[in-house]
């Protein structure tokens, strides 16, 4: 199934005008094409996205290419999830979790006016 794109590759340069300038409530997925939880986890969120279709960005990070903002961020493994919302990190979430698990997480981390 296709998704709308809601669930974007990012970059330093997004990171740091989106991300951290404009400190748009965000969740970055940090994966690696090698890493079979990655693309697992990869999945969930292009379902995820959907269900929080404003408000929230989501963007995928490929941890070797954008090392920058897994330094940036502390992420040392993958699959990793980062929460951040005005600029800090809210929620970190490393490894698999089920999507009701991460539904009710990204919930939890940001005010209902920004996901609704």
């Amino acid at each position: 199934m296709e998704y709308p794109i809601t669930y974007k590759k990012i970059t330093t340069q997004i990171f740091e005008k989106v991300v951290v300038a404009q400190q748009q409530p965000s969740v970055l997925v940090f994966g690696a094409e090698w890493s079979g939880n990655s693309e697992i986890v990869d999945n969930m969120m292009k379902r995820l996205s959907q269900e929080f279709n404003t408000g929230i960005q989501f963007f995928k990070v490929d941890h070797e290419e954008q090392n920058n903002i897994s330094k940036f961020l502390g992420v040392n493994s993958v699959p990793t999830t980062v929460l951040v919302k005005e600029g800090e990190v809210v929620d970190l979430i490393k490894g698999f979790l089920p999507a009701k698990r991460v539904r009710e997480k990204i919930k939890e981390s940001f005010q209902e006016n920004e996901i609704e």
